[in-house]
């Protein structure tokens, strides 16, 4: 039923949030350690980090439970 919710009403989830579940550590550095794990991905697949959707791409394959919004999350964190 969540999932039906989300669909009809959008997805209001703060993406730091699973973030935090899984790069555990202070609320404020697991966002941190999120990025620095992140930065590491995209340079070893060699993409760029002005290409969003190959970052989001690498992302998840390189993490099967990082979803959607929490990649576009750490993708747009990264283009900063």
């Amino acid at each position: 039923m969540a999932k039906l919710e989300k669909l009809l009403w959008g997805d209001r989830t703060d993406p730091r949030r699973e973030l935090a579940e899984i790069f555990p550590a202070d609320d404020a550095s697991s966002v941190v350690r999120a990025q620095e794990w992140a930065r590491g991905v995209v340079a070893k697949a060699g993409v760029a980090t002005s290409d969003e959707l190959r970052v989001i791409r690498a992302l998840r394959d390189a993490e099967p439970r990082l979803s959607l919004k929490p990649a576009r999350y750490l993708a747009a964190q990264l283009n900063v």
